[in-house]
């Protein structure tokens, strides 16, 4: 589910458009081969040698290929996007579910959780996602906080088994409204004050 060139960001743009390129590439190297030695089938000595170049040739289409796409996955660690350089740094063993959140970016958390749900990999999307929100770089989120990650944890020691991404952030938005309504009564307490001083 990849975005127009005109929604997604200009570095994973960049990116896409090189490995596509490579890919191509190496598609039409693996044709030429084929076409240049029609008789690598066969025992005699014409179609071995045949064979032994035919191999060698896709060898190197498949080696120029993986070295462009290793060349545009690094590129991606020195991108401007705090979320798009985290990614390269942290996620180069899952290539594929990594390019399906470049290509969804700009997202907010809510579309990336259903970009993994739709892909069917929540389980990797998971084992990442906290992890990026402790670093910061996912937009829109704030990291917890100490305090609320120890809130957090002794909820997880206390209840009767551990919670779910999902329920931690309902305790978290829970915990925000609290926060919230505190420092409103705060606010119009220290408001009442101030008043009752100026009488």
């Amino acid at each position: 589910m990849e975005q127009g060139a005109q929604q997604m960001l200009p570095d994973v743009r960049r990116f896409i458009d090189a490995v596509e390129a490579a890919t191509a590439a190496r598609r039409a190297a693996v044709d030429t081969a084929a076409e240049k030695y029609p008789n690598r089938y066969g025992r005699s000595q014409d179609a071995q040698r045949q064979a032994l170049a035919y191999s060698d040739e896709i060898e190197k289409a498949y080696a120029a290929c993986s070295d462009v796409r290793e060349a545009a996955w690094d590129a991606l660690k020195t991108s401007g996007d705090p979320l798009v350089r985290w990614i390269a740094e942290n996620c180069a063993e899952y290539p594929m579910e990594a390019r399906q959140v470049l290509t969804a970016l700009p997202a907010t958390l809510n579309e990336l959780d259903a970009v993994a749900e739709v892909g069917d990999w929540c389980s990797v999307w998971n084992a990442f996602r906290q992890r990026a929100i402790d670093a910061g770089v996912v937009p829109g989120v704030t990291p917890v906080s100490q305090a609320r990650k120890a809130v957090l944890d002794l909820i997880d020691r206390e209840a009767c088994c551990p919670m779910g991404q999902a329920s931690k952030r309902r305790i978290s938005e829970a915990l925000d409204a609290l926060i919230q309504e505190a420092g409103t009564d705060k606010a119009s307490s220290t408001e009442a004050r101030s008043i009752e001083a100026t009488a």
